[in-house]
């Protein structure tokens, strides 16, 4: 059961803006975007925006109290972000699924490589699998990754070495910001969001 008990003209208009969120229009023979009536769409972007105006226009023609259209919105916006939570537990679940099983092939993989290492084998040829033990492209390793840093910077040898762009501490310039610091290009914004519960 959903959160909502939306009239149909409501119902209808929700599903019909997810589509307008997900629409892909079909191409002709020149690869170009046509409507349904086989218009040519010179900019899909604009087409797109145009339709979600006009999706709001209908949700303000609706003869329905203010409050009762905020009330229907928010209820569905509280639905939405539940089905978004819970595809976030699913990612996060397969996600830790897919972990598992991808070490767990490691594993068995590096096993059957020592395996076949061990007894000078280099092909084995079944009816299920073929296993080949080839020689990679050369990779390198570097021992003690900071003695060779200090070596490089030594050495003056930058181009053994990567440096990252500064990222901007946003928390120590908030701080310096409300203690009445100025700092050039830098200001305090404070923005609004709707709280629904």
């Amino acid at each position: 059961m959903k959160l909502y008990e939306l009239t149909n003209n409501f119902a209808e208009l929700f599903d019909n803006f997810e589509a307008i969120c997900n629409y892909e229009p079909e191409q002709n023979e020149n690869g170009e975007y046509i409507d349904d009536d086989e218009n040519i769409i010179p900019d899909l972007e604009a087409y797109k925006v145009e339709m979600q105006t006009a999706w709001f226009d209908t949700l303000n023609s609706i003869e329905e109290e203010f409050e009762v259209k905020a009330e229907n919105i928010a209820a569905y916006i509280k639905d939405t972000i539940g089905d978004a939570e819970k595809l976030k537990k699913e990612e996060e679940a397969l996600k830790k699924r897919r972990k598992t099983k991808e070490n767990v092939a490691k594993k068995f993989t590096d096993y059957l490589l020592d395996s076949m290492k061990t007894i000078n084998r280099t092909k084995i040829d079944t009816p299920k699998a073929k296993l080949s033990i080839r020689n990679n492209a050369e990779s390198v390793f570097i021992e003690h990754v900071e003695a060779f840093v200090d070596y490089c910077m030594e050495t003056n040898q930058d181009d053994y070495l990567r440096f990252k762009q500064p990222e901007v501490n946003k928390t120590a310039v908030k701080k310096a910001l409300q203690s009445g610091e100025a700092l050039p290009g830098a200001v305090l914004r404070r923005t609004q969001s709707l709280i629904i519960k």
